[in-house]
C-alpha cells in the first residue's frame, strides 16, 4: 500500500543526490511512497519498472542500473530473504518522519556493513596482506554482538570522517552498552519503536548536521585528533543530541 511521503527542500543539494543519473535520483525518490514505514519494499526490477515507470518502455532494461547507482552511494542497501530480493533505504529517518510507524511488512534486513572509502589505510592493509583486518567488515565486525554491530555500522556508513573503529575495548564495550539501554528508555518514552538500524542511521544523521560531530572542525591544542565514537555516544552528548532531535520533531508539528 503506497503511502504519502515528504521530501526536504535541500534534498536537491545533497552530495550523494549529485553524484547519481537524474533517472536515478527519480527512482528514488519513488521508492520512497512505496517502502514501508521501516523503508523497506521489494526491489524485484521488473516489478519496480511496471509499478513506478509504467509508461517508458525502456525502464526494465535501465532500472538495475539506477539501483547499482544508489547502491554504490549507499542510499538504498539490496537484501534477499525468503527467496526474494528486497531493499531499504538508508537513513531512512532522516529522509522521513514517522509518527507512529506500522509493523514492518518486508523482512528485517541484515546488518549493514560499513563501507571503507578506497584511499583508507585499513583497505590498503587489506591490499599489502592477507590479515582479517583488511576487509570490509574487519575483526571487530565479526567479534561484535549485533546491538554493538548495528551501532558501528551506522557510525562508519554516516560518518566517513571522524576516526575509523578497529579496536572495541572493554571501556568501548559498556559504553555501547549503556547507550543502548538510553536510547532504548528514549524510545519508550516518545512511543517510537526501537528498530537498532534506522535508530543509530537517525542518531549519527542528526550528528552529521554539525561540522564539529562530523569532524571537519580541527583542534588547535591537537592536530592529530579525530571525532571519534567515544565522543559522540557518551551519555551527555547523546542526550544533547537527542534533545535537539526531539525538539525539532515538536516545532515541526
Amino acid at each position: 500500500m503506497a503511502r504519502i511521503r515528504s521530501i526536504k527542500p535541500e534534498f536537491p543539494q545533497s552530495e550523494s543526490m549529485g553524484r547519481v543519473s537524474r533517472d536515478a535520483r527519480l527512482l528514488f525518490v519513488m521508492l520512497w511512497p512505496i517502502c514501508d514505514d521501516h523503508g523497506r519494499t521489494r526491489a524485484a526490477s521488473r516489478m519496480l519498472a511496471s509499478l513506478l515507470f509504467p509508461y517508458d518502455n525502456d525502464a526494465p532494461g535501465l532500472i538495475d542500473g539506477w539501483l547499482d547507482e544508489l547502491e554504490r552511494e549507499a542510499c538504498i542497501t539490496r537484501y534477499e530473504a525468503n527467496g526474494s530480493t528486497f531493499l531499504v533505504v538508508t537513513n531512512w529517518l532522516i529522509h522521513q518522519r514517522i509518527d507512529k510507524p506500522s509493523r514492518p511488512q518486508f523482512p528485517d534486513p541484515p546488518v549493514i556493513v560499513a563501507r571503507i572509502r578506497e584511499d583508507s589505510s585499513l583497505e590498503r592493509k587489506g591490499k599489502e596482506g592477507k590479515g582479517e583486518e583488511g576487509s570490509a567488515e574487519g575483526s571487530v565486525a565479526k567479534a561484535t554482538s549485533p546491538a554493538a554491530h548495528q551501532i558501528l555500522s551506522a557510525y562508519h556508513l554516516i560518518l566517513p570522517g571522524c576516526q575509523h573503529i578497529s579496536v572495541l575495548n572493554d571501556k568501548r564495550k559498556k559504553r555501547i552498552a549503556a547507550v543502548i539501554k538510553l536510547a532504548r528508555r528514549v524510545c519508550d518514552e516518545q512511543g517510537w519503536p526501537y528498530d537498532a538500524g534506522s535508530f543509530w542511521q537517525a542518531y549519527f544523521g542528526e550528528c552529521a548536521k554539525d561540522a564539529w560531530m562530523r569532524g571537519e572542525v580541527p583542534n588547535p591544542k591537537n592536530p592529530n585528533w579525530k571525532q571519534n565514537l567515544d565522543v559522540l555516544i557518551a551519555e551527555d552528548r547523546f542526550a544533547g543530541v537527542m534533545d535537539k532531535a526531539i525538539a525539532n520533531r515538536m516545532v515541526q508539528g
